[in-house]
Formats: C-alpha cells, sequence, structure tokens
C-alpha cells in the first residue's frame, strides 16, 4: 500500500479544523442567543419612579395645576376655574401685579390723578375716586403709601366671563396730621377673560 500524500493529510487536518470551528460558532452562538434574552423577572433597564397612590403622574398634570402655589385656602376652587378659563393665569405674576396696582392706586389718589385712575378702576369705582378727590380741601392730599406689608388672595371667582380675585392687602397710610395708620382692606379685581386686554381693574374697595 502507498503512503498517504502530504496533500491528503494536509486537506483531512484542514476539514478537522473547520468542523471543530463551526461547532464552537454553533455554540457561542447558542450562548449569547440565551443571555441576550429578556426574562419576565429582569429588572429593567432605566427604572422609572411610579407615582404614589392617588397622585397624578407628572406628564398627566395641567399648568394650571402645576402653577396653582400652595397656601391658597378657600380662593382655590376659585382660582382653578379662572385657570382652566385662563391658562395664561398664573397666580404668581398675578399677586405681584396686584401689589404694584395697589402702589400705583393709592398714589394716584393721594395726588389727586384722575388720569391715572380711569386706567386702573372700573367706571363705578373711578367715579367714587373722582368725587372723593372733588371733595377734598383744596391743596389737602389723600392717604400716601407708607409700607405695604402684605398682600394675600382670600377669594376668587368666574361668573361667566368674568373673573375676579380679591385680595387683603396690609399697609401703613399716612394722613397729614392724623399721623401714620394702619389700614387692612380687601381689593376685588376683574377681568373679562375673552377680552385681548391683559389688565386687571379694581372692582370694589371694602375694610378687611
Amino acid at each position: 500500500m502507498a503512503a498517504p500524500s502530504w496533500s491528503t493529510e494536509l486537506d483531512q487536518s484542514t476539514l478537522e479544523i473547520l468542523i471543530l470551528a463551526f461547532v464552537a460558532g454553533f455554540v457561542l452562538f447558542r450562548l449569547y442567543s440565551t443571555l441576550g434574552k429578556r426574562t419576565g423577572a429582569e429588572r429593567p433597564a432605566d427604572p422609572q419612579p411610579q407615582p404614589a397612590q392617588g397622585e397624578m403622574p407628572r406628564e398627566a398634570a395641567t399648568p394650571a395645576q402645576r402653577t396653582m402655589p400652595a397656601g391658597i385656602g378657600s380662593a382655590g376652587e376659585g382660582l382653578m376655574a379662572i385657570l382652566r378659563a385662563d391658562p395664561h393665569f398664573e397666580v404668581d405674576h398675578f399677586v405681584s401685579g396686584s401689589r404694584a396696582a395697589y402702589e400705583m392706586i393709592i398714589n394716584a389718589f393721594a395726588k389727586g390723578d384722575k388720569d391715572s385712575l380711569r386706567g386702573l378702576l372700573t367706571p363705578r369705582v373711578f367715579d367714587s375716586y373722582a368725587a372723593a378727590i372733588n371733595n377734598r380741601p383744596a391743596g389737602e392730599p389723600g392717604p400716601e403709601l407708607v409700607r405695604l406689608k402684605s398682600a394675600e388672595i382670600v377669594d376668587a371667582e368666574l361668573e361667566g366671563d368674568i373673573a375676579r380675585v380679591t385680595v387683603k392687602f396690609e399697609a401703613e397710610l399716612a394722613e397729614g396730621a392724623h399721623g401714620v395708620r394702619d389700614a387692612r382692606e380687601r381689593w376685588s379685581f376683574e377681568r373679562d377673560i375673552r377680552s385681548p386686554d391683559p389688565n386687571w381693574l379694581l372692582a370694589r374697595v371694602k375694610a378687611a
């Protein structure tokens, strides 16, 4: 019998190597397929916090609910009605604006500046302020603002298209020879939410 040639031995070795490589590749593929799959018991890669029971998910919260500050108290229901009807209404911004309006109105009234008051008051309130200015002794100023101590929303309502918000102000006013006195008043501002005019007008004043 003739001895096998180097060519035959090389072909057999190559075939054995190819077979072993195929088997190894198949085993690795099966291993990867098994480890690469998630099971129901596995922890998610990026866990998300779940809302507490009864808590609205963050993405479902409305703009009104996100902008409602704490401590509003009994005015909350009325403010929510206004917020639903007017998404641009912001409680914090309103409080800041009411403080500015209080100072402007008090100062304009003290100076007898009816032109400035006209754009800040409803017609009925303007007529009352104008009459008080006209009845003053000549040259006598009205009460002057010394310090605005606080401003707090105490009531709110939506009646049709008219939004009303009442703010309780505490301030110190100087009244000439009478000196400085503490003033506690509730000012009600109103606005037609369908109007393009964003300004609120003073509609009522009463002692707090």
